[in-house]
């Protein structure tokens, strides 16, 4: 069954991949969605189109990088030191020591005693009486 599928899987492959050059390759798939037009509709978009015309380039006033003021500046940042690498196995045992025991205290629970003496008191419920 594998050696009769092999032969449709590659033509649907190659035509897949021959729909998608003429799509993508060929005038006739890429159309713009969108049509342009010279005049504005509307008047706010008119505003609009008049103060991007008035725009004016951005510039920057780079005399602040002459000032003696700024030049003064020290840079007061603290060296780091290169440290080694951590171990590889945090979680392993240190080399020589064996490996810690923690002990965990254990709290007894103590619950209140029953006040009457007989034991078929101590044992019925209370919402039975």
């Amino acid at each position: 069954m594998k050696s009769n599928s092999t032969p449709l899987i590659i033509l649907i492959t190659v035509l897949v991949s021959g729909l998608a050059y003429w799509y993508f390759f060929t005038g006739t798939g890429n159309e713009p969605s969108l049509s342009v037009t010279d005049a504005p509709t509307n008047q706010t978009q008119m505003q609009f189109e008049t103060l991007v015309g008035e725009l004016q380039s951005v510039t920057f006033n780079t005399s602040l990088f002459a000032d003696a003021r700024f030049n003064a500046l020290v840079d007061i940042g603290t060296q780091v030191s290169p440290e080694s690498i951590g171990r590889l196995d945090p979680l392993a045992p240190l080399s020589g020591a064996s490996p810690a025991i923690i002990v965990t205290p254990v709290i007894p629970v103590v619950t209140p005693a029953a006040t009457s003496t007989s034991p078929a008191a101590a044992t019925s419920s209370p919402s039975a009486s």
